[in-house]
């Protein structure tokens, strides 16, 4: 039971990390520096949050390995990727159609990428709910409610992103024969790898007009919000995958999120939540209970 309000726990933490990405965006902006400083703050306090949390469960040593610097940073660069694109969704469109692309997305691709290249059983219940999956992310945007092409090509672009995120995160924890890092230091070594390609850009930009300057004051405590809140999602998450197979964690953190964040759009930025939108986030949940 414990392990399932931990779970519980994640979730809504998740979803109130995508709430504040949504104020952050509403607040300061989502143009490339707004997007650059979000992503170097956030990835420098995730890295400082799972340095604390890797003391805790092995001991404050500094693990590395060639490998897993690699796999982090392709992580970090998918991250920054969809970050950049989810900012101007959010900008544009609302909360429950952006966690639909992004956490299907992520759900659905290290599925598909295991069938096929990892040569994982074949289920056929999961692959009916695969299809239910993609059958709400349709109906979630039919005519009566689809947004523009660039909008759909913006979520679809986010979709295959998180799906490399989370594909490059299995590819890593699956890894045998190669030595890799702890999980709580893979998640680290991505934070430094996003706030150093962050930093990096920021640092060749050209320097702009403050336009935005009352408004920046309250960026390193809304990013700082951001860390916590998923870092400690990540950390019931990992806490959560010692007792609980993977085929009922992320069906519930993708799930779960889904509903939650849609409720947080419309509890904290009013945002309509139009039929079509409902029946596809429900046939999401239900495709989604179908992996388990």
């Amino acid at each position: 039971m414990m392990d399932y309000l931990m779970l519980l726990m994640a979730v809504l933490l998740l979803a109130g990390d995508f709430a504040i990405n949504k104020l952050y965006q509403k607040k300061v902006g989502a143009d490339v520096r707004a997007v650059l400083l979000f992503n170097c703050v956030n990835g420098l306090l995730t890295a400082g949050i799972f340095f604390v949390i890797n003391g805790i469960l092995n001991g404050f040593s500094f693990e590395f390995q060639w490998f897993s610097l690699l796999m982090a940073s392709s992580m970090a660069i998918f991250g920054l990727l969809y970050n950049f694109i989810g900012f101007r969704m959010l900008r544009d469109g609302n909360m429950a159609s952006y966690t639909l692309f992004l956490m299907t997305g992520g759900m659905v691709l290290p599925y598909v990428v295991g069938l096929i290249g990892l040569n994982e059983p074949f289920s056929v219940l999961r692959t009916i709910g695969l299809m239910v999956i993609f059958a709400g992310v349709f109906c979630a945007n039919t005519p009566k409610t689809r947004p523009n092409k660039k909008y759909l090509l913006m979520g679809g672009a986010v979709f295959v992103l998180n799906g490399l995120v989370s594909t490059v995160s299995k590819l890593h924890q699956i890894e045998n024969a190669i030595p890799t890092v702890s999980s709580a230091s893979f998640v680290m070594l991505a934070g430094l790898a996003r706030c150093i390609c962050c930093f990096i850009a920021l640092v060749f930009m050209k320097k702009e007009a403050e336009t935005h300057a009352p408004k920046r004051n309250m960026l390193v405590y809304l990013i700082a919000v951001s860390a916590l809140f998923g870092g400690v999602s990540y950390l019931f998450q990992l806490i959560g995958a010692k007792s609980l197979p993977a085929t009922v964690l992320y069906p519930i953190i993708t799930g779960g999120s889904i509903i939650f964040s849609a409720l947080a759009g419309r509890i904290f930025f009013k945002e309509r939540i139009l039929k079509p939108t409902l029946i596809g986030i429900c046939l999401c949940f239900v495709g989604t209970c179908m992996f388990l």
